[in-house]
């Protein structure tokens, strides 16, 4: 490419995502007027670019704003927010309420799980048989039945901050269990991504499976534990000065080098960076260093691309038959039926109160940002067909549109008071 046409694609770029930044930023505040977190609002922004409504009163120019062109470019952006991201999602895990709160925790995570999985496996042989035949079945079955099970840990940890929720034992007992239901998820994602890429050869997998533990145990025994010690040793002024330059360049040499590995074992770079983050969660100022130099930067600039660029592949037009919003409003009512009865019903054999276990459950059936990673990895993967592409990202923005409203009126009357009008 000649330095002409370098500068012209870069100038269609740079519009897209002045326009996505723009747009992400008023639909997030206008979202929120309306009693809705952020994100959903941003999520919002990301369909309305899309051909579900500006291409339906611009399609004869539609082009012109988002060529084909420059889609791997924005593309290419958003997978870099995301690795970003879910590096800083995987350093956020806090851990420190699991043995306090053991049993409620694993008797809620597995519920959200088995449930959603039950559901999963309630409808999925009739979606993979009206809507997508050709796609291996135990590949679809899987990959319903993990969309459904996900929870959005990083959405749920922003509810809990706006709503002055975090400090809670509502809060802890959620976020706690949204992590290990998280890591369960991504373990399985990774699971569904070696199935497709070792094209369903047990012994490939299981070799794969088995590299990817190799690599977690070398990064939690070997790699992260050097890192917290060298942060320690030679990096003490780093409350007043933030992430020295040296050691910002150290993090991001083993950061790209995690996600390689990862690709070259054969589940994507974003596993790696979330693999990554995990080993080092626990060195607080090594996440708090980074949380203050790039975690606005990431949150404005680079995941409202992720979230346009899923706006971009969501046609609800595609949804044309009474039998497909019938499949539509069926994943839903599975979505919610199995996260979020499955996990009240987990808090409540624990001793939970009401309003408690269902606090708890409206937020564990948050799914937002990574239940939509899922679907388009999913896409990628070629599990899904555009149809059920579009229900499972409606299903994903109404599972977290609901939290808001439904988290307001579960909540029991002495944390009310904490939540800001």
């Amino acid at each position: 490419m000649n330095p002409s046409a370098i500068e012209g694609h870069l100038t269609l770029v740079l519009i897209q995502w002045m326009i996505i930044i723009a747009a992400a930023w008023v639909f997030g505040r206008l979202g929120k007027k309306f009693g809705q977190p952020l994100a959903v609002g941003e999520i919002a922004a990301g369909i309305l670019l899309g051909p579900s409504a500006l291409g339906l009163i611009w399609p004869a120019d539609w082009p012109v704003l988002f060529p084909k062109e420059t889609q791997t470019s924005m593309q290419l952006l958003g997978k870099l927010g995301l690795i970003f991201l879910l590096f800083q999602v995987g350093m956020e895990f806090d851990y420190s309420h699991v043995r306090s709160r053991s049993r409620t925790i694993t008797i809620v995570s597995i519920m959200g799980m088995v449930m959603p999985f039950l559901c999963g496996l309630a409808i999925g042989p009739w979606l993979h048989s009206t809507f997508a035949p050709d796609i291996p079945q135990f590949g679809f079955l899987l990959f319903i039945c993990i969309a459904l099970s996900i929870s959005a840990l990083p959405i749920m940890g922003r509810i809990l901050l706006e709503m002055r929720l975090e400090r809670t034992a509502i809060g802890a007992i959620a976020i706690s269990t949204a992590a290990i239901d998280d890591v369960i998820g991504w373990v399985l994602l990774g699971v569904a991504t070696a199935l497709v890429t070792s094209h369903f050869q047990i012994w490939h997998l299981l070799g794969q499976i088995a590299l990817i533990v190799v690599f977690f145990g070398l990064l939690q025994r070997v790699v992260g534990p050097w890192l917290r010690t060298f942060w320690k040793n030679h990096v003490r002024d780093a409350h007043e000065k933030g992430m020295p330059n040296s050691f910002l360049a150290l993090l991001l040499v083993c950061l790209f080098a995690s996600c390689l590995i990862t690709h070259y074992l054969g589940i994507f770079v974003i596993f790696g960076a979330f693999l990554f983050g995990v080993c080092l969660h626990q060195e607080p100022g090594i996440v708090k260093a980074w949380r203050d130099r790039f975690s606005d930067v990431v949150l404005v600039a680079f995941v409202p691309v992720f979230f346009t660029n899923t706006g971009l592949n969501t046609h609800i037009g595609s949804l044309q038959t009474p039998e497909a919003w019938l499949a539509c409003a069926l994943v839903l009512v599975a979505a919610v039926a199995g996260k979020l009865g499955g996990c009240f019903v987990g808090a409540k054999v624990t001793g939970q109160p009401t309003r408690e276990a269902a606090s708890i459950a409206v937020l564990m059936n948050t799914r937002a940002l990574m239940a939509l990673i899922a679907i388009n990895v999913g896409l990628d993967l070629k599990l899904l067909t555009p149809a059920l592409f579009t229900m499972l990202v409606i299903m994903a923005l109404l599972t977290t549109a609901m939290t808001g409203p439904l988290l307001r009126r579960w909540l029991p009357k002495d944390l009310r008071k904490l939540v800001p009008d």
